[in-house]
């Protein structure tokens, strides 16, 4: 990795504060359900580390620039499935409900981007400049089809049930979470998201 800051290096710490900005929201939902977040966020950050915030220039490591955002990608996503199973189990929300911050946030998103008429493959490329996937060399989707009404892949393995199994949560609700804001994207498009049970995706018209 080069001892300089590069466009995948924003692109990929721009990824981790759309995904501070998600846990963000569901810790905002649980107060307001009188579960005390406090608490809640101050257990689970002091184990798996607390948000950053600031610019990227300011705060990484030019020493090891990819083992920091590796670290930063670990943390959100462990904190996130911390947060997420505690809210389950411990206060018995729903799954569904924390799926409507996702939708909304994607369709948020959505009404930001200015290009219009786009085709499968371009929705795939901008779902995945916002959802994080690992590191780029992990080269987890796999392109299977492509045409102008739809755009399909492959996930080659799943890097995100590590997170869950260490807090003794469900990936299934990362899948959930995580389908929930391609839907919320795809909102106001022509466009529909199936995963089907394999992991194989795909975005298509109609």
């Amino acid at each position: 990795m080069s001892a300089f800051l590069g466009k995948i290096h924003y692109l990929l710490y721009n990824k981790i504060q759309l995904n501070e900005d998600l846990l963000e929201g569901i810790l905002n939902f649980a107060e307001g359900k009188n579960i005390p977040v406090k608490d809640i966020e101050n257990r689970v950050y002091e184990e798996y580390g607390y948000p950053e915030r600031r610019a990227l220039e300011e705060v990484i490591d030019q020493g090891n620039i990819h083992g920091w955002l590796q670290e930063k990608i670990q943390s959100v996503e462990n904190r996130t499935a911390a947060i997420v199973t505690e809210l389950i189990n411990k206060y018995s929300i729903n799954i569904d409900d924390i799926s409507k911050i996702y939708y909304e946030n994607g369709k948020k998103i959505m009404k930001s981007i200015d290009t219009e008429n786009f085709l499968p493959k371009d929705l795939f490329d901008i779902i995945f400049t916002y959802m994080l996937e690992g590191m780029p060399c992990d080269m987890i989707n796999k392109p299977i089809f492509e045409s102008e009404n739809e755009f399909s892949w492959e996930t080659t393995r799943c890097i995100h049930k590590q997170h869950w199994d260490k807090v003794k949560g469900d990936v299934n609700n990362f899948y959930i979470l995580r389908n929930a804001w391609i839907k919320g994207f795809l909102d106001i498009t022509e466009y529909s998201y199936i995963r089907s049970e394999n992991g194989n995706s795909k975005i298509t018209r109609g």
